[in-house]
């Protein structure tokens, strides 16, 4: 995609979701655009496509339950969602209308979308990156864990998964929901490469005092 392609596409979803989503919830996608584009120069991917897909993130977000679910069951029906599952539809459906609007856009770009709010194992780094810049971005109100989680991200991206996970699936269950399967494995994914990481960390600073 040129620069010029980028633009073109980057203003047409400007006006987009401009018309779907109500003034707080369009402020809260320009802050995780922010985020994600600063994070992409962090780890070195494309910053446009951490761009466009921060700014589609949450495009379904304002719409309609049935017209949500209608769509994560026609687009995604190996996930296994339904209304028990509220919280998480607005990712898969907005990954499914971004699809039908830009049919151009990279599957790697609609799954970042779709897992946005569930996770799962073994998330490219696009998808770690949206995940995470949701969750830390600058309009959130401040609550226990976020300064945490700001700082691992910009530390290690998988340890900064499995912190958001860890304390999102708390969070849902706190508040008696179901906690989604695909959030439950990533959780569980991400707490192991943690730790595997930092015994490795460990054994290169011994082996570097040696």
């Amino acid at each position: 995609m040129t620069h010029e392609q980028y633009l073109a596409i980057r203003e047409d979803i400007m006006q987009w979701i401009a018309k779907r989503l109500k003034k707080g919830r369009f402020q809260h996608t320009l802050g995780v655009e922010q985020t994600a584009v600063a994070l992409a120069q962090r780890y070195e991917i494309d910053t446009q496509m951490a761009s466009l897909a921060a700014l589609l993130h949450d495009n379904a977000k304002n719409m309609d339950m049935e017209q949500q679910l209608l769509l994560c069951q026609q687009y995604f029906p190996e996930i296994g969602l339904s209304s028990q599952y509220a919280t998480v539809l607005h990712a898969f459906a907005g990954a499914a209308a971004a699809k039908q609007r830009y049919p151009q856009l990279p599957e790697e770009l609609i799954e970042a979308i779709a897992y946005h709010t569930t996770g799962r194992a073994h998330m490219g780094t696009l998808e770690k990156i949206i995940y995470i810049a949701d969750y830390i971005e600058p309009n959130r109100k401040s609550f226990a864990g976020l300064e945490k989680a700001r700082k691992w991200a910009q530390k290690n991206l998988d340890r900064c998964m499995a912190l958001i996970l860890q304390q999102t699936n708390e969070y849902v269950m706190m508040n008696y929901k179901p906690v989604h399967p695909l959030s439950i494995e990533a959780a569980q994914y991400y707490h192991i490469l943690s730790k595997q990481e930092m015994n490795l960390s460990k054994s290169e600073k011994k082996e570097g005092k040696k």
